[in-house]
């Protein structure tokens, strides 16, 4: 079975197949409805796509995550690669309302997730 997205928290919809971030919330009493929506390169999908599989009950390290986000996609991972595209992520994620520590660092090595899917 092919997995075609994610849910996160009850407004925010990770989209695979189009690579689109999507969140529709409301406000007052469901009377006013607020869409959202960002388009994520392909890695920095594989990224959340791995994070949000792995990583929202169990810290991943950074070895791990180049490994099946670069090394299995058959690109070349570094430490700086990964940090740029965790930054990227997050900026993408705080555009469409997510919360900065969504995605937290620990002890500069090791990357969990905060909020449940």
């Amino acid at each position: 079975m092919k997995l075609h997205g994610f849910l996160i928290g009850a407004d925010v919809q990770v989209d695979i197949d189009n690579n689109r971030l999507i969140r529709v919330s409301s406000e007052n009493s469901h009377k006013i409805l607020n869409f959202s929506a960002i388009v994520l390169k392909d890695t920095v999908m594989n990224l959340l796509i791995f994070l949000l599989t792995h990583a929202s009950e169990e810290v991943v390290t950074k070895e791990e995550i180049m490994r099946e986000v670069w090394d299995e996609n058959n690109l070349s991972s570094s430490n700086q690669r990964l940090w740029q595209v965790v930054t990227e992520l997050k900026e993408k994620l705080s555009l469409i309302g997510m919360p900065q520590d969504f995605i937290i660092n620990m002890k500069g090595k090791d990357i969990k997730l905060i909020t449940p899917i």
